[in-house]
């Protein structure tokens, strides 16, 4: 009785250590077309931690293989032909579901193109325990490491911090620059920033909450920009910078009035 337990248990596993692989394969895949259209180390990490693509792949991915694998399993003629059909309906759906239009079949062609990579994932997976492991377990890890590390470059990086301010001067500056700011809630952020570009790079700024998510701010002149805090937390600002040489500065201030 034991062994047939351990057995049942062992098939379990194997079934989704396959699925795991499927979606491992495909998702290399992808990021790989990625880092070769994207090969700065910290604009590829910033599209690759989209959860979006994650939730598509390891969600909706295994959601409909194990779907289809339910559907075609009394299916005794030309299963494999039906299951690709299957994979090709579940990867258009996907984009169909939003409405119809030139760019939803262009984005339903990659969304069927990523299905097929899926279930050639799970075949090859199911005829090799070192791909199994490979794209089941190691490479989605190594992305997963990834995603923990900043690849942002700065050099002669100059800085000058106060309470209410924040300033910097740089040769060279790609990526991003965090100033964590607490505010309590109710209260009303006030920021203004300059960014000073001295060779045509591309530069940009945005605030985080606590979670990582956007905060949405208010244009009150320009280059000032305000929100008010939902809940107490360490609100971050971030500057972030492509290939710039310049300066910029923030300052901010926090009031209990929101005007």
């Amino acid at each position: 009785m034991q062994l047939i337990k351990n057995r049942k248990i062992s098939t379990v596993a194997f079934y989704i250590l396959t699925k795991l692989a499927g979606a491992g394969f495909s998702l290399s895949i992808i990021f790989g077309l990625l880092f070769l259209t994207e090969v700065d180390l910290f604009k590829f990490v910033e599209v690759i931690s989209n959860k979006t693509i994650w939730l598509i792949i390891f969600g909706y991915g295994l959601f409909c293989s194990g779907m289809i694998d339910l559907i075609v399993l009394k299916i005794n003629k030309k299963k494999q032909l039906i299951k690709i059909l299957l994979y090709i309906i579940a990867g258009f759906a996907l984009f169909l579901i939003i409405g119809v239009n030139f760019i939803l079949i262009i984005a339903s062609v990659v969304g069927i193109a990523c299905s097929l990579l899926f279930y050639y994932g799970t075949y090859l997976s199911s005829k090799s325990k070192k791909f199994k492991y490979l794209f089941a377990i190691i490479v989605p890890l190594f992305f997963m490491i990834l995603l923990t590390i900043d690849f942002t470059e700065k050099k002669q990086w100059n800085e000058v911090k106060t309470s209410t301010s924040y300033s910097a001067s740089f040769n060279f500056f790609n990526g991003k620059h965090e100033i964590p700011i607490m505010v309590s809630e109710g209260q009303c952020l006030v920021i203004s920033r300059d960014f000073f570009n001295e060779n045509g790079g591309g530069h940009g700024f945005h605030v985080l909450n606590e979670k990582g998510k956007f905060v949405g701010m208010t244009e009150i002149a320009e280059d000032r920009l305000k929100f008010t805090a939902r809940n107490s937390a360490v609100y971050r600002m971030v500057v972030t910078g492509d290939d710039v040489k310049g300066r910029f500065k923030v300052t901010w201030k926090i009031s209990e009035e929101n005007y």
